[in-house]
């Protein structure tokens, strides 16, 4: 009797999940997604700052203890339902980018993830960085040294200084601020001792449309983030309305051209493109976003469930809740369906998805952070709960040894890129 196939779209903290877990005694696997990784997008701002090797903030999709899974580097463009085919468009380079093939199923599990939301500001994806890939971080970190040594040149004047090395950050969210205390601690821990005649002359500056940062997080916990951050001499521009982005500059309603050295954009999710394609129920409020019933099944309009057809991760969302677009909501509901594909193959009846509330963390820099939860923290013992739970997502235990290595190393002897 031949096993039937699990087609997973995606590789991020749902579709990871299965593609290392689903029993392949009992599936066939197959993974479609333009990622060969998953990307562990809490890690990347440390990476990004020279804690870490890059290649510690992913992990491939392929294993040599699970050959019979396979990956197609690949976009999933449309589904049809009920015939049970995935039609996909290959993303390998130049390479048969124009041969397009279709993928059949038995089961499927629909987690593409978000796309990059830029409120359509003009320019923004030609000029800014992201931070959503390991390369992503790469490329942070090479524009951070470039505008330290663009800025140290010859002749350059003490206004031109100051703009080059103005890096602004457009997103008051976790990832943000994280992004944000990475940098000042990059600079404040090891670059200005490298760059003594730069030093005073390096500004951040966060920009957020709203009119407060942080604002999942407690209004208490947002005000000492903000009070931590002004103590810091980082700039915050709420209630900023950013018009365009040039190549150097950065236009608001509020206050005109503003330069800048770097721009990194941090704000929201928007809808992946697969879902406009997909005659499915999604919500009417916000990003759209698959519904499904507790055990995770899409919903057909009219609110019946197709069955063997699953949506997780922040492209979907379960009717009657309303739960965030966070790793880890992706990283239960991946977990939940593979312990219950595993146990429907033996016969067991399903159990309805709980999801369980973690507390929310966010770094602020110089040992500072902020966690909501049960319980409020801030200060120093957030920054260690926030510093170990940095460990936790990885799954794999040798990245924690090596991170953990990193960290020491970086201890001893400074960064990488600005050894003592």
């Amino acid at each position: 009797m031949s096993k039937p196939t699990v087609a997973v779209i995606g590789s991020g903290w749902a579709g990871f999940v299965l593609s290392q877990q689903l029993n392949v005694a009992k599936y066939n696997v197959k993974i479609i997604s333009p990622v060969r990784t998953i990307q562990y997008t809490p890690l990347l701002a440390s990476a990004a700052c020279g804690l870490f090797n890059f290649r510690l903030a992913e992990e491939p999709v392929r294993r040599r203890s699970r050959p019979n899974v396979e990956y197609y580097k690949a976009i999933a463009e449309n589904i049809d339902l009920e015939k049970r085919i995935i039609r996909c468009k290959p993303s390998v380079s130049e390479f048969w980018k124009d041969k397009d093939y279709e993928v059949p199923y038995d089961k499927i599990v629909i987690a593409p993830g978000c796309d990059i939301q830029t409120f359509g500001t003009p320019g923004a994806l030609e000029h800014a960085l992201f931070l959503r890939t390991t390369n992503d971080a790469r490329l942070i970190q090479q524009r951070i040294l470039e505008i330290l040594d663009a800025a140290s040149l010859p002749g350059v004047t003490e206004q031109q200084q100051r703009d080059i090395l103005t890096i602004r950050v457009v997103g008051g969210g976790a990832i943000g601020i994280e992004a944000t205390a990475e940098l000042y601690d990059l600079w404040n821990q090891d670059m200005r001792f490298l760059y003594p005649h730069l030093d005073g002359k390096l500004t951040i500056v966060i920009h957020d449309v709203a009119p407060t940062i942080l604002s999942t997080f407690d209004e208490k916990l947002g005000d000492y983030a903000t009070k931590s951050l002004h103590q810091k001499k980082v700039e915050l521009k709420t209630s900023s309305h950013i018009e365009k982005v040039e190549q150097d500059a950065i236009y608001t309603k509020e206050d005109g051209r503003l330069p800048y050295g770097m721009l990194i954009w941090a704000t929201g999710n928007k809808a992946n493109p697969l879902l406009d394609n997909l005659d499915v129920k999604k919500t009417e409020k916000g990003m759209p976003r698959i519904l499904t019933d507790k055990y995770l099944r899409v919903l057909r309009p009219d609110g019946t469930p197709v069955e063997g057809t699953y949506a997780l991760g922040d492209a979907a969302d379960i009717e009657g809740y309303s739960l965030p677009t966070l790793a880890e909501a992706a990283l239960q509901k991946g977990e939940y369906l593979t312990r219950e594909l595993n146990n429907e193959a033996g016969g067991a009846a399903p159990q309805p998805f709980e999801y369980k509330q973690k507390v929310h963390l966010a770094y602020l820099g110089r040992h500072d952070g902020v966690i909501g939860g049960k319980q409020d923290w801030t200060g120093e013992s957030a920054w260690l709960a926030w510093r170990s739970g940095s460990l936790s997502w990885t799954r794999s235990w040798r990245r924690k040894i090596m991170i953990s290595i990193s960290w020491l190393f970086v201890w001893l002897g400074g960064r990488d890129i600005a050894r003592k």
